[in-house]
């Protein structure tokens, strides 16, 4: 029976460590999905590519702007007016180098902040949302960047 008993722990202690190991595996390879889609979302505003957007964009993305247009005020600015922005020129076409600073990735959300840095030191560091949708593929769901000077 102390056989038995020793041998049902052994089998639950390797049960366990390669549940671990499958939930690394998995978490890397959300993490890596994830910052192909943070890629892709600083590639499409440099090009100015609005269908690239609606790929990456969750159909309920919003961008937070704080003290925009003026000081004392805050944004919301929903996709469609965002993409529309980008379509006319408005905004985007700044290249950025994405330097990834934390990805915190809670089963079908995720969190990341990323240094979108220019060539000449300046930059956004931008806080980004996403979510899982109905075709397991990550979209962006919320942007809000903080200007860095240079």
């Amino acid at each position: 029976m102390k056989k038995i008993t020793s041998m049902l722990v052994v089998i639950l202690c390797l049960s366990a460590m390669s549940c671990k190991s499958q939930n690394k595996i998995k978490d890397a390879t959300m993490e890596k999905e994830i910052k192909n889609v943070v890629i892709a979302f600083a590639k499409a505003g440099e090009e100015r590519d609005v269908s690239a957007y609606n790929a990456l964009l969750h159909k309920d993305f919003r961008v937070i702007a704080n003290q925009y247009p003026t000081p004392d005020k805050t944004s919301i600015i929903p996709s469609q007016v965002y993409t529309a922005l980008i379509g006319k020129g408005t905004i985007g076409g700044t290249a950025f180098q994405v330097d990834f600073k934390q990805i915190d990735i809670a089963d079908h959300s995720a969190t990341v902040i990323a240094h979108f840095k220019t060539d000449d030191g300046g930059g956004q560091l931008v806080t980004l949302l996403l979510v899982l949708n109905a075709e397991n593929k990550w979209q962006l769901i919320s942007d809000m960047a903080t200007q860095i000077k240079k």
